[in-house]
């Protein structure tokens, strides 16, 4: 394979930012990588391409003027409007106007940088908008990452972009040890262990914007039907479940801790309990499988490989049109991409 992986962003939130910081760190060091190399791809191989939003603050500006005090190779990409099919999230409807493009107008903007992949990380409970993007992508000829929890993988989709030698993977991505990626883990180990559960929940309080966008009672929902259904495939037994979003506390700011409670029985069912918490950062959390997983999509679609988009989507999200156990899609994921 040779020449860069181009990437277009959608939503100059966290993740984004982070990513544009990481790809300057990672062009002298490994360090906190969880693979430094996928299918002979390092993160030097990445190129970002063009960015897009509607926050009528950000739109017009330089990537530089967002991300401030650190040096970057995409400094001087001016953020362009992206597609509003939605109500405006709080957080833009309270710092300012939104400003949009028309979809046709979008779609020409993506022709005319050509970018590999169009990278979906807007807020959570902007589903009409996320579908757009999908569609976007598509007539445009490119591949497309959903991020968010909006419902973008279809068989009648997936056809969709195999037929133009492109992929679509997707929903909602599961972080690299976050809140569900820990909860699977942890199910996995106990039932290796013998230990069955009867119970458990997992509660999420968090404080950047995402988490505030999925406050609203459809969304929470939704997102927390995604989790707890990911969730259940980790044990051989049903046990009940419940797992989600519960709060926003602005004073977490990019932070999102995840409480815990489980109930299992063991020999003579004697009772094991497990109560704890887990603190991660959200935007740090997720840039390893998104940076892993795009370079497997690359190498697939340099071989024309679309069967191992379900190992690359079971490994990446919570909602994979084939869900896979964690340790299987794990392993499956190494197993035909680090060779």
């Amino acid at each position: 394979m040779t020449g860069k992986i181009s990437l277009a962003l959608i939503g100059v939130g966290n993740v984004a930012t982070t990513l544009v910081k990481g790809f300057e760190f990672y062009k002298n060091s490994t360090q906190g990588l969880w693979h430094p190399k996928i299918a002979g791809l390092t993160l030097n191989d990445f190129t970002i391409s063009a960015v897009y939003d509607i926050d009528a603050s950000k739109v017009g500006k330089k990537i530089g003027d967002i991300v401030k005090n650190h040096k970057s190779d995409f400094g001087n990409l001016t953020i362009q409007p992206g597609i509003a099919e939605d109500t405006a999230p709080s957080h833009i409807a309270q710092n300012g106007q939104v400003k949009s493009a028309s979809y046709d107008e979008f779609v020409n903007a993506l022709k005319n940088v050509k970018p590999d992949f169009v990278v979906n990380l807007i807020s959570s409970g902007m589903e009409k908008s996320s579908e757009k993007y999908a569609k976007a992508a598509l007539d445009a000829g490119c591949s497309f990452f959903n991020a968010t929890a909006a419902h973008t993988v279809t068989d009648q989709t997936r056809k969709a972009f195999e037929s133009k030698g492109i992929m679509i993977l997707g929903d909602d991505l599961m972080s690299q040890f976050g809140g569900t990626a820990f909860h699977r883990g942890m199910i996995d180990f106990m039932a290796s262990r013998g230990i069955f559960l009867r119970k458990a929940y997992q509660l999420d309080v968090g404080g950047n914007q995402d988490t505030q966008n999925t406050m609203a009672e459809e969304t929470r929902e939704r997102k927390r039907q995604i989790k707890t259904q990911s969730i259940a495939i980790e044990s051989p037994i049903p046990f009940q479940s419940t797992a989600g979003t519960t709060e926003y506390a602005e004073q977490l700011g990019d932070s999102r801790v995840s409480y815990y409670w489980m109930e299992a029985g063991g020999f003579l069912n004697s009772p094991v309990e497990l109560d704890l918490s887990l603190r991660t950062n959200d935007s740090t959390n997720g840039c390893n499988v998104i940076v892993d997983s795009i370079r497997a999509a690359k190498k697939s679609l340099s071989s024309k490989d679309f069967a191992k988009v379900d190992i690359i989507s079971a490994y990446a999200f919570k909602n994979p049109t084939k869900k896979m156990h964690i340790r299987e899609c794990i392993k499956a994921f190494e197993d035909s991409f680090l060779n």
